[in-house]
């Protein structure tokens, strides 16, 4: 009688404990759901912008580049870049962006065109041998080895604002003049003849992480561009 009295008491516990079990693995279970939203596509752009906790990142200027990023139908879905011209260039205005995990990559500095202005891009064109910087929505195209070392060609998307960037050799590549070092021998940071150079020391690095196809944005104060852009309406 003892024996089976015992018995009974192993298999209830057992049954407890299986129990336990069962309420174990389904909590697990549930938290493996709980999985967090991080991509743009999942937060929508008001609380992706939260996510990425960059005060120095313009809301405005954010918003209208995924604007444009959302009307560009072929494009690297998981990343966007933002260059800031309405900043000094004194200051990082370079943004790297991972759409899908909701960080930013890279933020660094960039040169402008040396007729744009001198500590301020002031200036655009789309024009041939007006070393300026020209705005608007770009996607990056081959990588390749030349006169500037490692860079990236660039498709200008506007037909008024950048689309002779290819004829105009309009590429991402690196640049001592846009070193840090720079900034702290001239007071601001080198130009270009129309071209977004990037430090020299970090350019490679960051630019072999840029996919094809990825979309940039160059900003810059210009009304007309503002009024006219067709990604911006």
């Amino acid at each position: 009688m003892k024996k089976l009295i015992i018995a009974m008491l192993f298999i209830s516990l057992g049954i407890i404990a299986n129990g336990e079990g069962k309420k174990n693995i389904k909590r697990v279970d549930r938290e493996k759901i709980k999985i967090e939203k991080t991509s743009l596509k999942e937060l929508g752009e008001d609380k992706f912008y939260k996510r990425l906790n960059e005060k120095d990142l313009d809301y405005k200027v954010f918003k209208m580049a995924i604007k444009g990023y959302r009307k560009i139908k072929v494009k690297n879905d998981d990343n966007i870049i933002i260059i800031d011209f309405s900043k000094d260039s004194i200051e990082k205005r370079f943004y790297f962006i991972d759409l899908e995990n909701g960080k930013i990559r890279y933020k660094t500095y960039v040169t402008h065109g040396k007729n744009s202005g001198a500590e301020k891009a002031v200036s655009f064109s789309n024009h041939p041998n007006s070393y300026k910087s020209s705005i608007g929505f770009f996607l990056t195209r081959s990588h390749y080895n030349g006169a500037y070392g490692y860079s990236i060609r660039l498709k200008g998307l506007e037909e008024e604002f950048n689309s002779n960037a290819i004829i105009r050799g309009i590429v991402i590549h690196g640049s001592k003049e846009a070193e840090e070092k720079y900034i702290e021998r001239y007071g601001f940071l080198g130009r270009t003849e129309g071209c977004p150079a990037l430090p020299l020391s970090i350019s490679r690095e960051i630019m072999e992480k840029i996919p094809d196809n990825t979309v940039l944005f160059i900003y810059g104060e210009e009304e007309k561009y503002f009024k006219k852009s067709k990604f911006l309406k």
